[in-house]
């Protein structure tokens, strides 16, 4: 037998192997589901997903492209209720924030797999999503203010002494002790002032 009919005849048993297996696989489906809807719970720091299953749960619930982050997938083995508790600073979980309403949404995808192994089409995958609403406070609170205070900024300028003068006819006639009406005068006033400095 030459080698090339040992290469098909091995090709031949290959695929009638692959297709016992494939069909063998479809034939045992997993007799489960998810009851109901998932409850979401949006907690001060985590998000938490659990559900229900019609039977007994062995797969894995984890964040979708986190499998094998710690703290980012449950592995369950026999229960009815399987959960995730996904803190907020792991597994990559989305925050996009929101001007109205004002707030911060925080998103992630969630897969459940019912087979320990392989996917199943009983597998389901949700996007889980959670507002948390930033709440407008007004903080108020007495504050005792004192007036300014006022400085005196005095200074006492001596008042200027001055000297009331008739003149004969301009401003450097001689004083006048009397005088007749009709004659011209001249009025002079002379102020000495003393500041300090």
């Amino acid at each position: 037998m030459s080698s090339s009919s040992s290469l098909f005849i091995y090709h031949i048993i290959f695929v009638l192997i692959s297709y016992k297996f494939f069909y063998f696989i479809q034939a045992v489906p997993i007799d489960n589901g998810i009851i109901d809807k998932p409850e979401i719970g949006c907690e001060p720091i985590d998000i938490t997903v659990s559900f229900s299953t019609k039977n007994a749960f062995y797969g894995h619930v984890y964040i979708k492209g986190r499998y094998d982050e710690p703290g980012c997938r449950s592995d369950e083995n026999g229960r009815k209720i399987a959960s995730l508790t996904i803190p907020f600073n792991t597994c990559g979980l989305s925050r996009v924030r929101s001007l109205n309403p004002k707030g911060i949404f925080i998103t992630a995808v969630v897969i459940v797999t019912f087979h320990p192994k392989f996917l199943t089409k009983v597998d389901r995958a949700y996007k889980v999503q959670c507002f948390y609403m930033e709440a407008d406070k007004t903080i108020t609170t007495n504050i005792v203010v004192s007036d300014l205070t006022t400085a005196l900024a005095a200074h006492n300028i001596p008042m200027p002494v001055c000297r009331y003068e008739i003149l004969e006819n301009h401003p450097n006639g001689n004083p006048v002790s009397y005088a007749l009406i009709g004659m011209q005068v001249y009025h002079k006033w002379t102020c000495d002032s003393q500041t300090s400095k």
